[in-house]
């Protein structure tokens, strides 16, 4: 780095400083302190600490010190990733430092354990600043049961295959969180909980549920479930109901992105219900799609989402890859009927995305090709790793 630069760089505010480092990891984050005096001190002003195992051969000692040096009044945000190959202690203790030397302004935190063993205080789950939570590892615990759990402030929520909470205490946490926003619950399939009702969270605007048994309680009698919910996510689910799930859409007026299982999807060919605000729809599909699959789920779901959704324009077709790894296939987006000469199914499409991840992908792509006479935009991913393939079938050599 040049000595001009630096000067320009040492001539912004504090403020935009930090704003700039703030995006970057911790490890890189405390080297700047070296640059000059002014630097010396200015990494423990950053609001936000990412901490990556893999970033460090000494990650205990860089955690301990690093955490410890930095100003209690400005830490809002600490995320935290582990390896089990690299890391097998808990990270606890050092939860509880940044609950209590950081606990009047901690907005954030994340945790992405994997599977080493992670046992978390119980204070945090009554920390009253705390406005976003992301566990993710399936070893995740705390350490006595849950009691008292007060997070006021949450709005987000994400628990990733993690077992650190059963059903009750689930429940009693999220009846605590007035303003929750964005709620996220994957679970292994040996985790499966009864009937999950969300009914009663109004505030609700992004949820996305995926190993369960049931999507929302039958019992619930509320007039309108999810006002304000405008994401649904749903997959995985272990003795999914129609009927609940049925009552979970009509209930969701101003849904504008719907992710569904192919088997549970066809609970929107039977619906009888507007879906008006309904833009986007996530097709997840676990058999090796070729390209009838593929042309059967456009041509069924895009006619009759053009009865019940007068605003849809974007559909997309995903697999399971492993775990809860979904990977697309095929996206499209829709022009408007009134604006095209023919507006049956396929000649709506003016934008296709296709990700080229086998030879079938490319004989899928002739097909579509054929079909979709109306394209404006065609975009390509992973191309090389099939390029002969690819130029043969295209007659590009």
């Amino acid at each position: 780095m040049t000595k001009k630069v630096c000067s320009c760089i040492n001539e912004l505010p504090d403020d935009l400083i930090l704003k700039i480092l703030s995006f970057v990891s911790t490890k890189h984050v405390v080297v700047t302190s070296l640059l000059s005096k002014k630097w010396k001190s200015l990494w423990t002003r950053v609001p936000i600490l990412k901490y990556d195992v893999r970033d460090h051969t000494r990650f205990e000692r860089f955690l301990d010190k690093s955490l410890f040096s930095h100003q209690s009044h400005v830490l809002e945000s600490l995320h935290v990733e582990l390896s089990v190959t690299l890391w097998n202690k808990d990270i606890g203790p050092w939860i509880r430092t940044a609950l209590h030397h950081h606990h009047c302004h901690l907005r954030e935190l994340e945790i992405d354990a994997c599977i080493v063993h992670t046992v978390l205080p119980p204070e945090l789950f009554t920390c009253k600043t705390l406005v976003v939570l992301k566990l993710k590892g399936i070893v995740i615990d705390v350490e006595a049961p849950l009691t008292t759990v007060s997070l006021p402030s949450l709005k987000t929520l994400h628990i990733d295959h993690s077992s650190l909470f059963d059903f009750g205490s689930l429940q009693m946490l999220l009846s605590n969180c007035n303003f929750i926003t964005d709620l996220m619950v994957i679970r292994e399939s040996r985790f499966f909980f009864a009937e999950y009702d969300v009914s009663w969270c109004k505030t609700l605007m992004a949820l996305k549920l995926e190993g369960l048994k049931d999507v929302i309680s039958i019992s619930s009698s509320s007039a309108v479930c999810l006002p304000l919910l405008k994401t649904l996510h749903v997959a995985r689910m272990e003795d999914f109901n129609n009927d609940s799930f049925c009552r979970l859409l009509s209930n969701c007026p101003v849904l504008s992105d719907l992710t569904l299982e192919e088997k549970t999807s066809d609970v929107l060919l039977n619906l009888d219900i507007d879906m008006p605000y309904l833009q986007r729809l996530s097709i997840i599909t676990r058999v090796d799609a070729d390209s009838k699959h593929i042309f059967s789920l456009m041509k069924n779901y895009t006619r009759k989402l053009a009865i019940i959704a007068p605003s849809f324009k974007y559909f997309s077709i995903q697999e399971l890859a492993y775990a809860s790894r979904y990977r697309y296939i095929v996206r499209v987006r829709l022009g408007v009927p009134s604006k095209l000469e023919d507006a049956s199914t396929f000649s709506r499409i003016v934008h296709l995305e296709l990700s080229i991840c086998s030879e079938r992908s490319v004989e899928m792509l002739v097909d579509l090709l054929l079909c979709f006479t109306k394209l404006v935009v065609l975009k390509l991913e992973h191309v090389f790793s099939f390029l002969p393939f690819f130029l043969y079938h295209c007659n590009l050599y």
